[in-house]
């Protein structure tokens, strides 16, 4: 009976059915559902701070739900390579008793035939040694042969040294010394020269280190220079004062006016939470109104182009909408060079009748009552002024902001999402 690796029966292991999507659209559940809370409870500053508690704590548990999973899918990887690396392992000593018990049989084999071919050798020494007693006696003939040239050889070598000095065997030996030394240092010079190239090979690492080092300091440099000027230009640009235009508020009584104007500035401001969800935290601009009566509001633009301010109740007897029409101008002329995707989805807002909202048919009275003809037109509006509709309650209000958001997922699926206007740098409170 055959049986699956280690390997092969981790990797066969049935697999999880919560994965990262399932966690991740129960946590998109959860923040929705608190969303709807936040929406539909009026709270004071104690629950809201609460309620925000308890968002920040879920956030926080989705984070440490995203590092476990990583922690166990590195521990994961690091068991299969472990057992990869241990099936190899027992491949290669499966491989080796084979080896074992051929080379076994063959060394058996091997004996045998050993001990055949010494037996034959045994029978050959005897044959051998009879010959060699023969050739024994003709050995001591030929060692008397030997002695006697021997002898002469001696003689002859006393006359040759007596005819050659030793001076030469002398020589010889000095340069064989002279080879000895020199090998040696050759040795010496070599290991040194290894020893060299290492601390050379050390300090060229150190070196290309160093370099990239340098190279990404200037680089760095480069970005930081890039976004100074960038940020000086923007500065030494604009100061709030250039193209302002007046507007004159009649005071009530008619008994003279009021000087107005818009300033515009480059740079965005947060936005309040109470105004967050219908205002662009990522505008890099803003607008203020300024008025002779030493009084000022800010203006972030709105995500229907509207400006979105709060307008002082000492302004609100002689306000004129034409500031707000001015700010409108204003604001889509930045967002179609800034976010020209939202720019297109408010111009198809504004030739969308409000009928396409998905509202009951008295909110939807209401509001053509009230005077909104497009999407654009109830979309623009703050909450607390669609509270003050003749016939629309808060309820109607929620009904209506959440119909609008499936306007625009609507246009989204047909012409692609728009740019991004939240940012995730503001901290939510």
């Amino acid at each position: 009976m055959t049986t699956l690796a280690p390997l092969q029966q981790l990797q066969n292991l049935p697999l999880c059915k919560v994965d990262d999507e399932v966690l991740h659209q129960a946590f998109v559940t959860a923040y929705g559902q608190l969303n709807s809370i936040r929406k539909r409870l009026t709270l004071d500053d104690l629950e809201q701070r609460l309620l925000d508690n308890c968002t920040n704590a879920l956030e926080q548990i989705q984070i440490d739900i995203g590092m476990r999973l990583n922690h166990e899918t590195d521990t994961y990887n690091l068991m299969l390579e472990t057992l990869e690396q241990a099936q190899q392992q027992l491949s290669a000593q499966s491989a080796l008793q084979s080896e074992v018990a051929q080379i076994r049989l063959d060394a058996e084999n091997a004996i045998e035939e050993a001990r055949e071919a010494a037996n034959l050798q045994v029978l050959e020494a005897d044959n051998r040694v009879i010959n060699a007693e023969n050739q024994l006696e003709g050995v001591r003939s030929a060692l008397t042969t030997a002695q006697l040239a021997i002898a002469t050889m001696t003689q002859e070598y006393t006359q040759y040294r007596r005819k050659n000095p030793e001076r030469l065997a002398r020589d010889l030996n000095e340069r064989d010394k002279t080879i000895s030394q020199m090998r040696a240092d050759r040795k010496k010079d070599s290991s040194k020269r290894q020893e060299l190239q290492s601390k050379l090979n050390i300090a060229d690492k150190v070196v290309g280190e160093e370099r990239r080092q340098r190279a990404a300091t200037a680089n760095d440099l480069m970005k930081t220079t890039a976004l100074y000027n960038h940020l000086k230009e923007r500065v030494d640009f604009h100061d709030g004062r250039e193209d302002v235009r007046q507007f004159l508020l009649q005071l009530p009584d008619g008994t003279g006016d009021v000087g107005c104007y818009i300033y515009n500035f480059h740079f965005g401001l947060s936005v309040f939470h109470g105004i967050r969800d219908i205002s662009i935290e990522t505008a890099d601009f803003h607008f203020q109104i300024r008025t002779a009566m030493m009084l000022a509001m800010d203006v972030v633009p709105g995500i229907w182009g509207n400006p979105v301010f709060r307008l002082l109740p000492e302004l609100v007897p002689m306000w004129d909408t034409t500031i707000n029409d001015e700010l409108h101008t204003l604001i889509m002329k930045r967002l179609a060079q800034d976010f020209p995707r939202l720019h297109q989805r408010i111009q198809d807002g504004k030739a969308a009748p409000v009928s396409e909202l998905a509202i009951p048919t008295r909110v939807l009275n209401a509001l053509i009552k009230a005077g909104y003809e497009t999407v654009a037109d109830a979309g623009g509006e703050l909450p607390d002024q669609l509270a003050k509709v003749k016939g629309l309650s808060e309820v109607s209000v929620n009904e209506i902001r959440a119909a609008i958001n499936s306007w625009c997922i609507k246009w989204a699926q047909v012409n692609g999402d728009i740019e991004n206007i939240k940012n995730p740098k503001i901290k939510r409170r």
